[in-house]
């Protein structure tokens, strides 16, 4: 019989992701907030993680072995304005996971680099965590919940999150490819650095941390660090788009200028991912090779 799998945050680039991958090796169950009508058509199932009662019944009906949390409240800066929807949705949504499932039921969390301030990175899993925005401490609440369950848990922490859902909330790869296409300038920072994390990699290591049961806090993400323009000015050649959009800025003057960019950034979060190469056996890749990957799927 195959395995049962309960994701949350089925709407997401991660969790879209996630069941298509995993469809046709276990049953899967996917869950949104408030799903599309499309969503519906394809079995997308309804619940909302922060009411108990709603997560408690879905749960209980369909009995997960595994359950993947990607549900999050991810725009870092909407998080410095609505703290109480970031709490609700970060962690207690988890919490009212953790209530409602058994304790022979594993549970994998979608976290963040965010954990870190950014001042000594690449960071390894044993590093200290210091969050310095409220989204970052969301998240590490809700490890710290976790780690203090009864229940077997991974948590997996990636960073800068992109793949070929163009139209996927929070994919930095999506906003770059579509402002070129369209011939839009944009203003990009040069010291924000991290190792991004291709959608579909990602995936390939939560399936690897099913398959070998695994506990425990992971780092993924490409084998190297570059900053968030270093990754457009990238992005434009292996696409051939016009470079000459993407302008370079800095943090400050983002935080000067714009209104709405209001949460302090890691200015390095890379993360180290010597530990999740050697204990899941499975290989990292360049975010030059990933994209390349990316330009034989869309074009």
């Amino acid at each position: 019989m195959l395995r049962k799998i309960l994701i949350t945050g089925g709407e997401g680039q991660v969790g879209k992701a996630l069941k298509l991958s995993l469809a046709n090796k276990f049953k899967i169950l996917s869950t949104s907030r408030n799903p599309s009508s499309k969503d519906l058509l394809n079995n997308i199932t309804k619940m909302n993680i922060i009411n108990r009662d709603n997560v408690f019944k879905v749960i209980k009906s369909f009995q997960p072995d595994i359950v993947i949390n990607c549900a999050a409240y991810s725009d870092v800066d909407d998080n410095e304005i609505d703290k109480s929807l970031s709490h609700q949705v970060n962690v207690k949504g988890l919490d009212n996971i953790l209530h409602s499932i058994s304790r022979d039921t594993q549970i994998i969390q979608i976290s963040s680099d965010y954990v870190f301030d950014g001042n000594n990175g690449p960071y390894i899993e044993s590093d200290h965590t210091f969050p310095i925005n409220y989204y970052g401490k969301k998240k590490l609440e809700a490890e710290n919940l976790l780690r203090g369950s009864i229940n077997k848990w991974s948590i997996i922490r990636p960073n800068v999150i992109y793949g070929d859902d163009l139209f996927a909330k929070s994919n930095f790869f999506g906003w770059v490819y579509k402002s070129l296409i369209k011939n839009k300038q944009i203003s990009i920072v040069t010291d924000q650095i991290s190792n991004p994390t291709y959608v579909k990699d990602l995936v390939d290591s939560i399936f690897q941390c099913i398959i070998m049961s695994y506990e425990g806090i992971l780092h993924f993400g490409s084998d190297n660090y570059i900053s968030r323009y270093e990754f457009a000015i990238e992005l434009a050649g292996i696409f051939r788009l016009d470079d000459s959009l993407i302008v370079p800025t800095t943090t400050e003057i983002l935080t000067r200028d714009v209104a709405s960019y209001n949460a302090i950034r890691p200015k390095h979060s890379g993360l180290d991912t010597n530990k999740i190469e050697k204990e899941l056996n499975i290989n990292t890749y360049s975010t030059s090779y990933s994209l390349r990957e990316m330009n034989n799927i869309l074009n």
